[in-house]
This record gives C-alpha cells, sequence and structure tokens, in this order.
C-alpha cells in the first residue's frame, strides 16, 4: 500500500485537516495567550509602581528631589526588588540618581525634554533592557523615573504559552498517529473491494468481498455490492441458460428443414434450384451459430469438464494445420509450426485445439492478404505460451476490449462468414484454465496469445 494512497484517502485526509484546524487554532490560542500573559504581567508592574509613589507620597518625599536621592540611597541595600530601577533628575535635567549604563544619553534626554506636568507612564527599550514605568514632576522641578525592566518577566511568562502549545502539539500528533491504523484499515477495505469489482469486470464472476458485518458503512457497501455482484451474474447466467435453450430447441427443426429443402431441391432444376442452395446455405450458418452458442455456454457455465491431457506441442498444431491447410491453399497463404517436438504441456486437449483452430480460423479469415501464418507454442516462466501470427492489418488499439464479446465483429464485409462468437469461446476457454488471452499488433500483422500459467498436471 503505497503512501499516494494513503495520502489520498478520504479518512486520512480528514483527521489531516481536523489536525491542521487544531494547529491553527492552537497557533492563534498561543499568540492571544501571549499578549494576555504581557498585558497582565505589565498591568501588575503598573500597580507596583503606583504603590511605590503612594509610599514615597506618605513619606513626604515626592516635594524634594535631593531629599529623595538621599532617602533611596539609605534605603538602596534593602530595596531588594529584582529588575527594580529608579532615576532622579533636578529641575536641570541632570541626573542625580540611577544608573545611567541602563540607558542611552538620547533616552535620558526624552526623559528630561518634554516639560511634564503630571505623572505619566513611560516605556523605554533597548536591546539590554525595556524599562516600563512611571515617570513623575516632584514639587522642586525634578523628575523621579520609577521603572522596573519587564522583559525577564515577559520572558518567564512566555514559556506558559509554549508549553500549552507543545502539549497542543502532541495531541494533534497523537490524533494523526490514532487515525493512521484506522486510515489504513479503511484504505485497505476499499482497495479490496475495488480489486473484486475489477476481477468481475474482467470475466471472475465468482469473486466477492469479504467483510465482517460490523453495522459499518463499509459493512453495508460490502454487503450491497455482494448482492448486485450476485444478482449480475444470476442474470447473465440466466441469459446464457435461455440463449442456449432456445439454440437448443431450434437446432431439431432447423435440421428438419434443411433435410427438406435438400429433398426439395433434388426435384427442381435451374433458378429455383439455385434458390434452394441458397436457402440449404442459409441453414448451415444458422446451425453453425447454434452450435457455437450452445458450445460457449457449456464452457462458460463449467458444463464441460476440464481434463488436463499430455498434449505434445508439435503435434497439436500439425493437427490444426492439416485441417485448415486446403482453406490456406485458396488464399495462397502458408502456414508455419514454430514448436519443439519434444515439449509437452498439460491443457484440455479437445478444448485447447478448438482455441487454436478458432484462431487459425479468424487469421485466415480476417487477413487473408498474408503471405504467411505462424503457429507457435513455448515454454515461459514454466507456463506455456500458445500464439498465432498473421500479416493483416490488425485491429484498432481501442478495440482490443470488444472482440471477446459476444457477436462482435470489427469487420462489415458480408463475404467473411462469422458471427462475432470465435474469440469469445477461445476467451471462455483460457478463463477455464485459468490463462490470459492477449492481442498485440506487430505492424504488420495481428499477434493472439494463449498464456496458460502453469505445466502441470494439477
Amino acid at each position: 500500500m503505497s503512501i499516494r494512497s494513503l495520502l489520498h484517502s478520504s479518512s486520512f485526509r480528514q483527521s489531516a485537516t481536523i489536525a491542521f484546524i487544531c494547529l491553527l487554532i492552537s497557533s492563534a490560542a498561543i499568540l492571544v495567550c501571549d499578549h494576555i500573559l504581557e498585558s497582565i504581567m505589565k498591568s501588575h508592574v503598573r500597580g507596583m509602581i503606583f504603590e511605590n509613589l503612594e509610599h514615597q507620597k506618605h513619606h513626604g518625599l515626592a516635594k524634594d528631589s535631593h531629599t529623595l536621592v538621599k532617602r533611596l540611597k539609605n534605603h538602596q541595600e534593602e530595596d531588594q526588588r529584582k529588575n527594580h530601577y529608579s532615576f532622579i533628575f533636578d529641575d536641570y535635567g541632570s541626573l542625580l540618581y540611577g544608573d545611567n549604563s541602563k540607558l542611552s544619553e538620547q533616552q535620558l534626554h526624552n526623559l528630561t525634554h518634554d516639560d511634564v506636568k503630571k505623572p505619566a507612564i513611560i516605556t523605554l527599550k533597548n536591546e539590554q533592557i525595556e524599562l516600563l514605568g512611571l515617570l513623575v514632576p516632584l514639587a522642586d522641578g525634578g523628575l523621579y523615573f520609577n521603572a522596573y525592566d519587564v522583559r525577564p518577566m515577559i520572558q518567564q511568562t512566555r514559556i506558559i504559552p509554549l508549553m500549552t502549545g507543545a502539549g497542543l502539539l502532541a495531541i494533534q500528533l497523537s490524533i494523526l498517529l490514532i487515525s493512521l491504523p484506522f486510515s489504513l484499515h479503511n484504505l485497505s477495505r476499499v482497495n479490496h473491494i475495488l480489486k473484486t469489482l475489477e476481477e468481475y469486470a474482467s470475466g471472475k464472476h465468482n469473486v466477492r468481498v469479504n467483510y465482517k458485518n460490523n453495522g459499518d458503512e463499509f459493512g453495508r457497501l460490502s454487503k450491497e455490492t455482494n448482492q448486485v455482484l450476485a444478482r449480475t451474474q444470476k442474470l447473465m447466467e440466466e441469459v446464457r441458460t435461455i440463449t442456449s435453450h432456445v439454440a437448443h430447441e431450434l437446432r431439431t427443426p432447423m435440421t428438419r428443414l434443411q433435410h427438406r429443402l435438400v429433398n426439395i431441391s433434388e426435384k427442381v432444376e435451374g433458378s429455383e434450384l439455385e434458390e434452394l442452395d441458397h436457402a440449404i446455405k442459409e441453414t448451415e450458418q444458422i446451425q453453425v451459430l447454434f452450435r457455437s452458442i450452445m458450445r460457449l455456454s457449456e464452457v462458460e457455465t463449467g458444463q464441460v469438464s476440464l481434463t488436463k491431457d499430455k498434449i505434445n506441442a508439435y503435434d497439436i498444431l500439425h493437427d490444426a494445420y492439416e485441417y485448415y491447410a486446403p482453406l490456406a491453399e485458396q488464399h495462397d497463404i502458408q502456414i508455419q509450426i514454430n514448436a519443439s517436438k519434444k515439449y509437452c504441456f498439460y491443457a484440455d486437449k479437445i478444448l485447447i485445439f478448438q482455441a487454436i483452430a478458432n484462431l487459425l480460423d479468424n487469421a485466415i479469415k480476417y487477413a487473408p492478404e498474408s503471405q504467411l501464418i505462424t503457429l507457435n507454442i513455448e515454454s515461459r516462466l514454466g507456463g506455456t505460451y500458445i500464439s498465432v501470427v498473421d500479416q493483416g492489418k490488425g485491429i484498432p488499439e481501442d478495440s482490443k476490449g470488444l472482440v471477446t464479446q459476444r457477436f462482435k465483429r470489427l469487420t462489415t464485409k458480408s463475404d467473411v462468414f462469422g458471427h462475432g462468437l470465435g474469440l469469445t469461446l477461445i476467451n471462455a476457454i483460457v478463463a477455464l484454465h485459468h490463462g490470459e488471452l492477449t492481442l498485440k499488433n506487430t505492424h504488420p500483422g495481428l499477434s493472439v496469445g494463449i498464456k496458460l500459467p502453469s505445466n502441470q498436471i494439477n
């Protein structure tokens, strides 16, 4: 079972689509979660900043920048808050307190450049730090910037959506892995149904779908498929039986009619005798048709018992040659035999001879322009390959599947006698031997082959 077949199966596509939709939802959830956590973290930092500002106001330190500097220096060791930064500027914009290595001169200048009249939330970013703080104007004209580095905090909280995303990804992969055996099982069942239908269409009308009636859609489909195949086979058998029965019932009165026409022809002369001769030939052709239909029905319905005999390849071809040599001479056609006199194979001698005879008869009738017709029997991969090769025009490629149908003829010439049952009978004989009928254009000519799968008695 190929990967391409699995990828094209509907069940796997459904599972993959569901997993993909879950992936999109989880990706969006990670982004939204990350944004929400960042907002919560910044909101928490703002609360800490305002709490610190209220504390400073409570001690009356928000009026004088120099007093605030002294207090912060005295309590520097007590302030152990991580990522907390304080900056104090005098009324001239000079930095009185704070680590100026964390911020650039431009950022420090931006803090003191604007005329700040009320507290404002300000964010300062660079490659090292991301400060979120409150810039507060002091009573003496100085500025107090109380801030936290939120970058480490955000990075710590970012692991939550990442872990959530990893969990969702693991769940999605689990969905695919869990659905994989179900997809393979369903694909196998579909392929089994398709293979059964292909075998049935190729002529193996006894095949059926193997299934367990577990109530699912594939079980119901398999059951209905078997019912359709059984019903179709029954109808085909009824048609064959009726056709054979009609041919059998009409054969006797047709024989009587032919005998009466022969008796009458002995008593007349001239144009009346010529008309009677034509009528007698017509009755002979009808009887040939009846015999062909009955023989085909016997082979297709299994009424003919298959008996495998030891057959000498050269002898059976030579028998066919002797039977059709006079007809070949009328068309100036030579028949060549290519077979080893020591090679033997096992098959039903009567049926195989009839198949070879029909192939040779078709080659002479439908390719009369041939100068040579070759009869071949050889061993191939433990089996036997029988072929009849002419030098005619061959057949169209799109008609190869039609020539084995009943009453199908590719020629409309009235001088070529036939009913379109020759290859149909040959195909039935080959199917009875579990073989294969092949047709190949040789440009010029047509090679019709019979592949018998085994060279053993059983």
